[in-house]
């Protein structure tokens, strides 16, 4: 029997892509706080649900099966595309991807956004060794920190890490955040949850006094993170979104997006570079706008939902590809 769904992680999960469709399509988002949440939310999420299932063949499998089999495949996708318009559109090819070795060579792949599964992937297997191999908390804290560092020391001298080992390293802290925030009742109904709408307002104030008052940066796809305050905004600004999203708990559209995100992650970007080379053709305004592009790719991303978990769920997570091994074989 499968578990029950917490609605309003869904409700987070549809907010934080949300973000990335609109953020990706260069519509305008003026709130003090979303400016680098997106990314934060999606890495603390994941480590809220994150389990080691003991490690070894077993967690290697799940986490193929749900992060890296789906990346490989959009990534082919992606290659096949840009091949595709290379040869019989060049015209069309506006982008800094190479073709089927950036995975090894660059941080920009033509279905650019699926960088974060990669990413993600590396995360979960690097704390899958520290939860295994340290026991201690604050042992785990402290080896947490330190990657962090590395990660982050690597993006301020340039230094390029192939396959995004460099990113999960600085993206490694608020993976383990999540992981130990689900150590608190946040999860779940509690005797605290009647204040959800105090704490959400409470957060975003710290993060908006943090944003008028520090230096930050947040550029993950590119291993950028600068300024102090940067996790401390970063973290707040997700709090806050969780407690509203507690309080609120399900909204349709955006609740639906956001249990199955993985699809709109890795379609969004094909769709609107598409949209930004035909619609400005109609020659009608209304349609070469910024956040018309947005909603429009949207809609369409979310429509691809049904018919990839017909067609193809083994790539988007919903079935595994490779079996475990079974018990006594």
């Amino acid at each position: 029997m499968s578990q029950k769904r917490i609605e309003f992680i869904d409700l987070a999960k549809g907010v934080c892509i949300l973000l990335v469709v609109i953020g990706h399509c260069g519509a305008p988002i003026h709130i003090p706080g979303l400016e680098i949440v997106r990314m934060p939310l999606y890495f603390i999420l994941s480590g809220l649900f994150f389990k080691d299932y003991g490690g070894g063949l077993n967690f290697f499998i799940k986490k193929t099966n749900k992060i890296l089999i789906p990346f490989l495949f959009f990534y082919l996708v992606g290659c096949i595309a840009y091949y595709g318009i290379k040869t019989f559109a060049p015209e069309f090819l506006v982008t800094d991807a190479g073709g089927l070795l950036d995975i090894f060579t660059n941080r920009q792949f033509f279905n650019g956004p699926i960088w974060f599964l990669l990413c993600l992937f590396w995360c979960n297997i690097i704390f899958s060794q520290i939860t295994i191999n340290i026991k201690k908390d604050y042992q785990r804290i402290i080896l947490v920190a330190i990657l962090g560092f590395a990660g982050w020391f690597l993006g301020k001298k340039g230094i390029f890490v192939p396959m995004f080992v460099d990113v999960a390293l600085t993206a490694l802290p608020f993976f383990a955040f999540g992981f130990y925030l689900k150590k608190s009742e946040i999860l779940y109904p509690n005797k605290l949850d009647r204040y959800n709408i105090v704490f959400a307002i409470l957060f975003w104030s710290i993060a908006y006094l943090l944003t008028r008052t520090t230096e930050f940066r947040l550029s993950l796809h590119y291993n950028g993170l600068e300024g102090w305050s940067t996790y401390f905004i970063s973290i707040t600004s997700v709090l806050a979104v969780l407690f509203l999203c507690k309080t609120i708990k399900y909204i349709p559209f955006v609740s639906y997006c956001g249990r199955y995100s993985i699809v709109l992650l890795c379609v969004h970007h094909m769709i609107y570079r598409t949209l930004m080379v035909l619609l400005p053709k109609t020659g009608i305004e209304l349609l070469s706008d910024k956040w018309s592009i947005a909603i429009i790719t949207l809609l369409l991303s979310a429509l691809c939902i049904p018919v990839c978990k017909k067609l193809i769920p083994w790539f988007i997570a919903q079935k595994d590809l490779i079996k475990l091994p079974q018990k006594g074989a």
